[in-house]
Protein backbone atom coordinates (compact mmCIF):
# COMPACT_ATOMS: atom_id res chain seq x y z
CA UNK A 1 0.00 0.00 0.00
CA UNK A 2 3.29 2.24 0.77
CA UNK A 3 4.15 1.88 -2.59
CA UNK A 4 1.49 3.36 -4.25
CA UNK A 5 0.94 6.18 -1.98
CA UNK A 6 4.13 7.83 -2.04
CA UNK A 7 4.28 7.96 -5.66
CA UNK A 8 0.65 9.76 -5.68
CA UNK A 9 1.45 11.88 -2.94
CA UNK A 10 4.63 12.97 -4.96
CA UNK A 11 2.55 13.82 -8.03
CA UNK A 12 -0.08 15.55 -6.14
CA UNK A 13 2.86 17.66 -4.40
CA UNK A 14 4.59 18.61 -8.01
CA UNK A 15 1.76 18.76 -10.07
CA UNK A 16 -0.73 20.34 -7.89
CA UNK A 17 1.08 22.32 -4.97
CA UNK A 18 3.97 23.55 -6.51
CA UNK A 19 2.16 25.43 -9.32
CA UNK A 20 -0.84 26.31 -6.66
CA UNK A 21 2.29 28.26 -4.97
CA UNK A 22 3.91 29.94 -7.52
CA UNK A 23 0.31 31.16 -9.06
CA UNK A 24 -0.61 32.33 -5.62
CA UNK A 25 2.63 34.44 -5.00
CA UNK A 26 2.69 35.46 -8.59
CA UNK A 27 -0.62 37.14 -7.99
CA UNK A 28 0.38 38.39 -5.22
CA UNK A 29 3.01 40.39 -6.28
CA UNK A 30 0.72 41.83 -8.95
CA UNK A 31 -1.47 43.17 -6.86
CA UNK A 32 1.10 44.79 -4.45
CA UNK A 33 2.47 46.93 -7.39
CA UNK A 34 -0.74 48.96 -6.94
CA UNK A 35 -2.12 51.24 -4.42
CA UNK A 36 -5.66 50.83 -3.44
CA UNK A 37 -7.99 53.42 -3.33
CA UNK A 38 -8.14 52.56 0.53
CA UNK A 39 -4.28 53.61 0.88
CA UNK A 40 -4.59 56.73 -1.70
CA UNK A 41 -7.51 58.01 1.54
CA UNK A 42 -5.06 57.27 4.47
CA UNK A 43 -2.19 58.75 2.55
CA UNK A 44 -4.52 62.19 2.23
CA UNK A 45 -5.48 61.30 5.78
CA UNK A 46 -1.93 61.41 6.65
CA UNK A 47 -0.80 64.67 5.09
CA UNK A 48 -3.43 66.47 5.89
CA UNK A 49 -2.74 65.45 9.94
CA UNK A 50 0.65 66.78 8.92
CA UNK A 51 -0.20 70.13 7.51
CA UNK A 52 -2.38 70.64 10.78
CA UNK A 53 0.90 70.02 13.00
CA UNK A 54 3.16 71.77 10.98
CA UNK A 55 0.35 74.53 11.72
CA UNK A 56 0.09 74.12 15.64
CA UNK A 57 3.92 74.28 15.41
CA UNK A 58 4.59 77.19 13.37
CA UNK A 59 1.86 78.88 16.11
CA UNK A 60 3.74 77.93 19.34
CA UNK A 61 6.86 79.31 17.20
CA UNK A 62 5.22 82.47 16.84
CA UNK A 63 4.28 82.81 20.54
CA UNK A 64 7.54 81.65 21.28
CA UNK A 65 8.92 84.29 19.18
CA UNK A 66 6.73 86.89 20.85
CA UNK A 67 7.82 86.42 24.50
CA UNK A 68 11.05 85.93 23.29
CA UNK A 69 13.07 88.08 20.88
CA UNK A 70 16.02 85.91 20.78
CA UNK A 71 14.12 82.71 19.41
CA UNK A 72 15.22 81.94 16.27
CA UNK A 73 11.83 79.73 14.54
CA UNK A 74 12.49 76.62 12.72
CA UNK A 75 10.13 77.45 9.99
CA UNK A 76 12.06 80.50 9.18
CA UNK A 77 15.06 77.93 7.90
CA UNK A 78 12.66 75.45 5.87
CA UNK A 79 11.87 76.45 2.48
CA UNK A 80 8.25 77.29 1.96
CA UNK A 81 6.46 74.40 -0.23
CA UNK A 82 3.51 74.49 -2.78
CA UNK A 83 -0.07 73.73 -2.01
CA UNK A 84 -0.65 70.28 -1.87
CA UNK A 85 -3.85 69.44 -4.60
CA UNK A 86 -5.17 66.44 -3.93
CA UNK A 87 -6.57 66.18 -7.95
CA UNK A 88 -3.00 65.78 -8.97
CA UNK A 89 -2.59 62.55 -7.65
CA UNK A 90 -1.49 59.58 -10.47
Amino acid sequence: MEDILIPVFVCAILFLGLPWIVFHYVTKWKQAGTITREDENLLDDLYRTARMLEDRLMTVERIIAADNPDYRPLSAQRPEQAPYDPLRRN
